[in-house]
C-alpha cells in the first residue's frame, strides 16, 4: 500500500512539473530568480523581486496620438515577446509595452511571452524557432506571418515603434485587398 501511495505521489509530482509553463531559477551572476519558459505579466508582478516591473509601467506616460493608432489598428494582430527577467533593457521596455497595450485597450491574450535565462533559451526551443539573439524582442504577428520585431530598444518610443509595424502592415493589407477588387 506505501509503494502504491508513493507511486502515485511520484507520478503526480512529474505531471505537475510537465504541466508547468515556466520554472523560477537562479541566476548565476546575481543569486536572484529569473523565470524561464511561457509567462504572463502577472506572473512578473506575482515575484516581489520584480518591482521594476510595477514601477516602469507607472512611470510611463505614452503618447495619446500613437495610442489612438493602435486602437485603430492593433486589434488584430498578436505579439510574441523574449524578456530577461536579468536584463536592464528588459526592466525598460517591458513595462512601457504593458502600459501601451492597456491603453491602447489589446487584450492581454494577444500576447504570448517567454521567459529566457542568459543564455535567451527558453524553457522549450521556442528561442530557436523565433531566433533570438537579444531580450527583449517583442514580435508583432499577423496570423502566422511576422511583421516587424522591436529588439533591445526602440527608435522613437514603444508606442510609436509598435504604431509604425503595424499600420504600415494594415495599410499594405488593405492595399493589396483592394487591389484584387
Amino acid at each position: 500500500m506505501k509503494k502504491l501511495f508513493l507511486s502515485s505521489i511520484i507520478a503526480l509530482s512529474f505531471m505537475a512539473a510537465q504541466a508547468q509553463d515556466f520554472v523560477r531559477e537562479l541566476d548565476k551572476k546575481t543569486d536572484k530568480v529569473v523565470l524561464r519558459g511561457k509567462i504572463t505579466f502577472d506572473d512578473i508582478r506575482d515575484e516581489s523581486i520584480y518591482k521594476w516591473f510595477e514601477n516602469g509601467s507607472k512611470g510611463y506616460d505614452p503618447d495619446a496620438e500613437a495610442i489612438e493608432g493602435l486602437r485603430r489598428y492593433a486589434g488584430n494582430y498578436r505579439f510574441v515577446v523574449f524578456a530577461g527577467m536579468w536584463c536592464e533593457d528588459t526592466w525598460n521596455l517591458l513595462p512601457k509595452f504593458h502600459k501601451v497595450l492597456k491603453e491602447a485597450h489589446i487584450d492581454m491574450n494577444a500576447v504570448v511571452m517567454y521567459g529566457v535565462n542568459r543564455r535567451k533559451e527558453a524553457l522549450n526551443i521556442e528561442h530557436q524557432f523565433y531566433n533570438i539573439k537579444s531580450v527583449p524582442t517583442i514580435i508583432v504577428m499577423m496570423q502566422h506571418r511576422e511583421v516587424g520585431r522591436i529588439i533591445e530598444s526602440v527608435n522613437k518610443s514603444m508606442e510609436a515603434d509598435l504604431l509604425n509595424l503595424i499600420e504600415k502592415d494594415a495599410l499594405e493589407m488593405e492595399r493589396k485587398k483592394a487591389a484584387k477588387q
